[in-house]
């Protein structure tokens, strides 16, 4: 029969206790925290600790100081202990643990499987010491009860050590002549090979690791300065027959004197974070919605398809499509329809096309086409012609006929005489220019159709006269926390007030920006405006002083070397503490200089503000940059809110997104929620923060301070 068992977590950090506690959800579990050394010893009293778990960094008394009081006492004296600490891996700090009797040493980020087994197996035993221990008073009366009851007592003792000794991860001992000297039991769950096996055949280990990897493996094991913090993911040959990720990290081992005693690693399955980065790849390169390739995917193929077809003298055809009137389905059925008008798109472009052409899917309602090994420009031609005809019928969409049509941008070259850039916008041209004639039509590209277009040194020389005269503003947009829907903070959005246009469409002037580099000016004035505003509703209003500010830094932004400098003057100014603010930049930004950026993010993080991956999932992150970076959010891209109610795949990336930033200690922000079913969705995934049109709209100060009213 199983009881309750009392579990001591000692944590300085109330959300590391937390997610202790979520870890160790169990009705046979009782976990008694406790914030500090003290308050754990006076917790000893009235207690029956099976094990106790114990942060090692914390102020007053640290975890080493409070396992020595443990050892001191008798009643403590027997209790397991494991530290669970995100301190330095060197071995003088994991002997000094082993030392004070500990029986494991978890490093976090801690895996919750490893975590909940040890505890389990600790308690279970915990039942069966206290089970013979009943069983030993009641049979006293006899010397042979008694004896038989101190032999099962000592049975489970050394069961006891036995699990002690244990762990979840392949642990081994290489001697310094390549030899084993010891493998631990968790090598057969990873392997499928029992621990004789690798013991008796030194060489085994090499057999089962894949060949595309053992070269890695090689230079990795030969390489004295690799290991301690640095690890390496390969892929070995389960006996199953499956191919396995595991990752493994080594360390050097020497005696007191300084003596080599050979190397120890330890061997992690990492199937399942490979396969999950898999996935997240899949989906930054494709569309979610139709599955097409999108813009990045398509680009990338473009420059390939040219660098296949040099010499060849082939004609390159690249289609720009935009469907007519597509909004106005969106405005009249909805978008659930409009999704579906699309998709049917998608399927009927995708039958027409040739195996050797590409399709895909730039965003909104605009599809490309790309035609390559072609002959003559003429056969180009009359693929299009063949593509357009593929509109002639009506979409039928939930029973109801929808007569789509579209415009159609043709650009033909031979592949000397252009470049990927030049076809895309030369294409986009002509398809302005069919949209232009009255929609409906096909129109190839000529350089006349340059003639007309907006002036970009017009709209540059008016953003620099509109940053001189401050016409740009924040506007602010809520972000709640979707537990209680409790007001959490802002999202600063750069917005023109033109004074002769008004408010303009930021889509007319955030990529002039951008091209020009103006985008360094205007985001510096918007970081003021916003920290400034904060700073005044944080003086004025009751229940501001612990919202957030979010601004967003642009890719030029991040690379000024003075950015760093001028934060810590914007925070000064304007008295904003640091601790309110949140720079977001994108995932593609940081991942572009991956070493750069850790360097520039440590930086700013030593400033004490908030960092926050933005648009997560529109690029490519390796797991093991991103438990590199100092982040403390991650925020979930919009297309992916947006698709999550059309399929339960949709759904499963999300979850996987937000377990993977749980297991890193990032909290989670979804942005475009606009629906009541996708807010009850994303806390069902427990994703922490959530903003979008069903809160509000970015909000004019003005606007924004009255909301704070209102919770006020």
């Amino acid at each position: 029969m199983n009881y309750s068992v009392d579990i001591l977590a000692v944590d300085d950090e109330r959300i590391n206790l937390k997610l202790i506690q979520g870890i160790l959800r169990d009705e046979d579990i009782n976990l008694v925290m406790a914030q500090s050394g003290e308050e754990a010893l006076e917790l000893i009293e009235g207690n029956d600790f099976a094990v106790a778990l114990f942060d090692v960094m914390m102020p007053g008394m640290d975890g080493f100081e409070l396992a020595e009081k443990f050892r001191s006492m008798e009643q403590t004296y027997n209790i397991p202990l494991i530290f669970i600490t995100a301190i330095s891996k060197e071995q003088r700090h994991v002997f000094r643990g082993y030392e004070l009797g500990a029986v494991d040493y978890l490093f976090k980020p801690v895996e919750p499987e490893i975590l909940r087994g040890k505890v389990h197996t600790f308690a279970e035993l915990h039942r069966n010491k206290r089970t013979l221990e009943e069983t030993t008073r009641r049979l006293e009366k006899t010397i042979e009860e008694l004896e038989s009851s101190r032999l099962a007592l000592q049975d489970s003792e050394q069961r006891y050590r036995m699990v002690a000794d244990y762990n979840y991860d392949w642990e081994s001992w290489i001697d310094t002549d390549g030899s084993p000297i010891y493998v631990s039991p968790a090598c057969e769950r990873i392997s499928g090979y029992p621990p004789d096996k690798f013991l008796e055949n030194p060489d085994f280990v090499e057999r089962i690791i894949h060949r595309d990897d053992l070269l890695a493996w090689h230079n990795y094991m030969s390489d004295k300065t690799s290991g301690e913090e640095q690890a390496i993911d390969f892929r070995i040959n389960h006996r199953d027959a499956r191919v396995r990720w595991v990752s493994l990290i080594k360390h050097t081992i020497e005696n007191e004197n300084g003596a080599p005693l050979g190397i120890r690693t330890n061997i992690r399955d990492v199937t399942s974070r490979k396969q999950m980065e898999q996935q997240l790849k899949h989906s930054s390169l494709h569309d979610p919605l139709t599955g097409l390739p999108n813009r990045a995917l398509f680009l990338d193929r473009v420059n390939r398809a040219l660098d296949r077809a040099v010499g060849q003298e082939k004609v390159f055809g690249l289609l720009f499509i935009n469907l007519d009137r597509f909004q106005a389905i969106n405005d009249h059925y909805g978008h659930s329809v409009g999704d579906k008008v699309l998709v049917n798109v998608s399927v009927r472009l995708r039958e027409r096309i040739r195996p050797t052409d590409t399709l895909a899917r730039f965003g909104g309602d605009e599809f490309v086409i790309l035609f390559e090994q072609i002959d003559r420009k003429d056969d180009a031609r009359s693929l299009v012609k063949d593509i357009k005809e593929c509109f002639s019928q009506p979409f039928v969409i939930d029973g109801i006929d929808f007569p789509i049509t579209a415009s159609f941008g043709f650009e033909a070259a031979r592949s000397s005489l252009l470049n990927k850039d030049e076809l895309v916008h030369n294409a986009q041209l002509a398809m302005y220019k069919a949209k232009e004639k009255g929609k409906n039509r096909y129109a190839e590209y000529s350089p006349k159709m340059r003639e007309g277009i907006v002036n970009v040194i017009a709209v540059e020389s008016d953003l620099k006269r509109a940053l001189k005269e401050k016409e740009f503003e924040a506007f602010f947009q809520p972000i709640v926390n979707l537990a209680d829907g409790s007001l959490y903070g802002f999202e600063a959005l750069a917005r023109w007030v033109h004074p002769e246009r008004g408010l303009v469409n930021p889509g007319e002037f955030i990529p002039v920006a951008e091209e020009t580099g103006l985008i360094v000016e205007l985001g510096r004035q918007i970081l003021e405006d916003a920290c400034s505003t904060l700073s005044h509703w944080r003086s004025t209003h009751q229940g501001a002083e612990s919202l957030t500010m979010a601004v967003n830094i642009s890719a030029k932004q991040f690379a000024e070397a003075t950015l760093v400098a001028e934060v810590e003057s914007i925070l000064d100014r304007s008295g904003l503490p640091p601790g309110n603010l949140k720079l977001e930049i994108t995932e593609t930004v940081v991942m572009g200089d991956a070493m750069e950026s850790t360097n520039r993010l440590n930086l700013l993080k030593s400033l004490g503000l908030m960092l926050s991956i933005d648009d997560f999932g529109t690029g490519y992150s390796s797991m093991s940059y991103l438990q590199k970076f100092p982040m403390d959010q991650l925020k979930i891209d919009l297309s992916f809110v947006r698709r999550m109610e059309k399929s339960p795949e949709n759904i499963e990336i999300i979850r996987a997104i937000v377990n993977m930033a749980h297991s890193l200690r990032l909290r989670v922000v979804a942005e475009g929620i606009e629906t009541e079913r996708q807010r009850d969705l994303l806390y069902s995934l427990q994703c922490d923060y959530g903003q979008g049109y069903l809160y509000a709209k970015p909000l004019p100060r003005a606007e924004a301070e009255l909301l704070l009213e209102k919770l006020k």
